[in-house]
Order: C-alpha cells, then sequence, then structure tokens
C-alpha cells in the first residue's frame, strides 16, 4: 500500500499522551480531576494519569522550562455540555483561553495550570 493513500498497518498503539508540568504534585491533581481516572503511578518526575492496562494515559512529565507560545500537539475532549465543562474546569484550576464555533463543532480551547493547552469538543 502507498503511504497517504489508505490505511496500513501500524507501527504501535497509542499508550500515552505526554505533557511537560512545572509543578507534578498540582499537574497530577489537575488531570486526574478532569480526566475522572486514578493516578496510577508518581514520582517527582512523572505522574501516570490512568493506567498502562487501559490506554491511552496521559503522563505528565516534570520540567523546569516554563512554558511558552502556542502547543504543537494537545488533547481534545469530547463533553455534552461545553457551559458545564467549563465551568468544572475552572474550578480545578484550568482557564478557558477562547471559544471557536466551525463546522457545525463548538468548543472551547483551554489551559491547564502550567498554561498547556488542551480543548474540550461540544458536537451540536
Amino acid at each position: 500500500m502507498t503511504e497517504g493513500t489508505g490505511r496500513s498497518e501500524p507501527v504501535g498503539r497509542l499508550y500515552a499522551f505526554v505533557i511537560d508540568v512545572n509543578d507534578i504534585e498540582r499537574s497530577a491533581r489537575f488531570w486526574s480531576r478532569v480526566l475522572g481516572r486514578d493516578i496510577s503511578f508518581q514520582t517527582s518526575a512523572y505522574c501516570r494519569v490512568g493506567s498502562g492496562e487501559d490506554p491511552p494515559s496521559l503522563l505528565l512529565q516534570q520540567v523546569t522550562e516554563r512554558h511558552e507560545g502556542k502547543n504543537r500537539a494537545h488533547v481534545d475532549l469530547d463533553v455534552a455540555d461545553l457551559e458545564s465543562a467549563v465551568r468544572r474546569v475552572e474550578t480545578f484550576g484550568g482557564a478557558m483561553l477562547r471559544e471557536i464555533s466551525e463546522y457545525g463543532i463548538k468548543w472551547a480551547v483551554m489551559a491547564d495550570p502550567d498554561g498547556n493547552e488542551f480543548c474540550l469538543i461540544q458536537h451540536s
């Protein structure tokens, strides 16, 4: 099969999405609440939200550099009620950056406590 023309055999399966954070404890609490998943592993440098037995999980990695600029990759979370989801995330320490409505889809671009962007998506 020619690349880009259809489905091919995967190289692997998505196991985890990794986010760099400055405060591993704060980020672990935030993402565990947002995703409704338990913390399955934590050290001073890494934290897994969700388990390796039920991928994908979210892996948080402690870094010293501050977040600057737009993320090159981010998490999208499908939600039933966008306004309610935004309010809940804000109570956990997140912030809404902007709302967008295109192609019959509404979403909110959010930031976690370290400034990492993610989206809440509501399909109309």
